[in-house]
């Protein structure tokens, strides 16, 4: 997961006389120069300027293996179970945490190989991966990287890292000690307390400070953030945090990479963006999300709790899979009349205090031209099965609407938007598709496809990217491949050689009163 970016501010009070905490593990540090018997009481000047330093270095396990691996084609590894044994994140880390990230950077040896194999599919990351051992160590390829980039001068890894660096990394964004913007603190595995001192000590001689507790030091920019989520922890770590559990628990294996996030503390937020993010409306839910390999597949799996009632999909399966089996891409959704009138009053609220009379010209407007109220007659138009499907085309696209909603409504409302007669704009056509189904197209021929085909959801490209289609209550799927051989001609040769390995990439989301369980996944060939 990524951190939204913190702005300068100067240090909090008290910041210049700050005191490590009492009783908790060994004694903390900070980025000045060691003096013996001195860790953790000279803190650096209260005007000197902030160093990104320790958070830079925290990052090299979460954001660092992330951009490396997945985005860069470098070496990602597959997941393994992170809470399989041994001390975690979580555990050295505040239950107020608003927010946490974690990584693990020793997989098992098989799912290793199985991303090794996953990412060398694609010819853009072959020399990303040239100098990349597989059985080589992860955290010195990210500390050499690092270093490439002018971060961590005069570090050594054999000297001054690798003697206490363990295998799994967290962080978290924190509330301050005063009100005022959040901070964030990562959790660095320790494997030996003195020697992570010394190292630390280094590392953040020009800013930033830790303190080094059993099994891991936790690190920042700031001392009084540090020094507070430390303290914080000795009340109740985030592993005991009961949300955090039951949502982790809801999500199953952690992956190579997993974050959380309390969405009812997202205004903790507005501070740190410079805007107000619930002025409309107050935050809900809690996510929790996970990044996988299963096998060929890469998936990004997700749970969400707590979400407003009314909110999440409800249905068994949607009518996706019944879309003609050459079908590109599609969008599916079940329960969408009931959905759109439970959250028209937070639509039409927000959209009010966006747009202000706008809004309400616009819905007049609508009315007026098509005779249908908002949003009753709009939600008995697009039915409880609605569909939104691309089929294959060599000039004029292909676009449908299907859906089993009221056809007479459905009717006036293409009436209004198809031009008259005498122009020679295009038109909608409308069809019935059999099986209570209408079909709004782009094209006749599409709608005589839609109504005769099938076929889709027995598909080994579709079944492999949308495993869960059957019971899901919203559904998107894109055969990539024939994305590809269908738009191919407009694409350069790099980009169409590093989608070729691919198939499909799928979505599914289902889940029942105020809880959501989701899947993105990306599968080749």
């Amino acid at each position: 997961m990524t951190m939204p970016p913190y702005g300068q501010q100067p240090p909090p009070p008290g910041y210049g006389q700050p005191h490590p905490p009492q009783g908790y593990g060994q004694a903390p540090f900070q980025g000045q120069p060691h003096q013996p018997g001195q860790w953790g009481h000279q803190p650096p000047p209260p005007q000197a300027p902030r160093s990104n330093k320790a958070l830079k270095w925290g990052a090299f396990g979460a954001a660092g293996v992330l951009s490396l691996g997945l985005l860069g084609g470098g070496a990602v590894f597959a997941y393994s179970k992170i809470n399989g044994g041994g001390p975690q994140p979580e555990a050295a880390l505040p239950g107020n945490s608003i927010a946490f990230a974690k990584v693990d950077l020793d997989p098992s040896a098989d799912q290793k190989l199985d991303a090794f194999r996953f990412i060398r599919k694609f010819p853009g990351a072959k020399d990303s991966m040239s100098g990349i051992d597989e059985n080589g160590d992860l955290r010195k390829e990210i500390f050499e990287a690092l270093q490439d980039d002018g971060e961590l001068e005069g570090v050594d890894y054999a000297q001054d890292v690798e003697p206490w660096l363990g295998q799994r990394i967290g962080m978290a964004v924190v509330p301050s000690a005063d009100g005022g913007e959040p901070g964030m603190v990562m959790a660095l595995a320790s494997t030996d307390e003195e020697a992570a001192k010394q190292g630390l000590s280094k590392m953040t001689g020009d800013g930033g400070y830790c303190s080094v507790q059993p099994d891991f030091a936790i690190c920042g920019d700031e001392q009084s953030v540090v020094d507070k989520a430390v303290n914080d922890t000795k009340s109740g770590s985030l592993q005991d945090n009961a949300n955090f559990a039951n949502d982790m628990s809801d999500l199953g294996e952690d992956g190579i990479a997993s974050a959380w996030l309390d969405g009812t503390q997202v205004g903790a937020f507005d501070s740190m963006l410079g805007k107000s993010m619930t002025s409309n409306a107050p935050a809900q839910g809690r996510y929790a999300m996970a990044l996988r390999f299963d096998g060929p597949t890469l998936e990004l799996a997700g749970v969400a709790n707590a979400l407003p009632q009314g909110g999440v999909p409800g249905g068994d399966g949607t009518a996706i899979g019944d879309l003609p089996g050459d079908t590109l891409a599609a969008f599916s959704i079940s329960g969408l009349d009931e959905s759109l009138r439970k959250a028209w009053p937070d639509i039409d609220k927000t959209a009010r205090d966006a747009l202000g009379d706008d809004w309400q010209s616009g819905l007049d407007s609508f009315t007026s031209e098509t005779g249908l109220s908002v949003p009753d007659d709009v939600a008995k138009a697009v039915g409880s099965e609605t569909t939104l499907a691309l089929g294959p085309h060599a000039d004029e696209p292909k676009v449908a609407l299907v859906t089993n909603g009221d056809r007479g409504l459905i009717d006036t409302l293409v009436g209004s938007i198809n031009p008259d007669s005498s122009s020679n704009g295009p038109q909608l056509t409308v069809k019935d598709a059999g099986d209570n189904r209408t079909v709004v197209t782009t094209t006749t021929g599409y709608a005589d496809e839609i109504a005769n085909g099938s076929g889709l959801g027995d598909s080994d490209a579709f079944k492999d990217a949308v495993p869960d289609a059957d019971t899901a209550g919203s559904v998107a799927y894109a055969d990539v491949s024939k994305i590809v051989e269908t738009f191919g001609s407009d694409m350069d040769d790099e980009t169409k050689a590093n989608l070729a390995p691919l198939s499909a990439v799928g979505f599914s989301m289902s889940g029942e009163g105020d809880h959501a369980d989701y899947r993105l996944r990306l599968t080749t060939k």
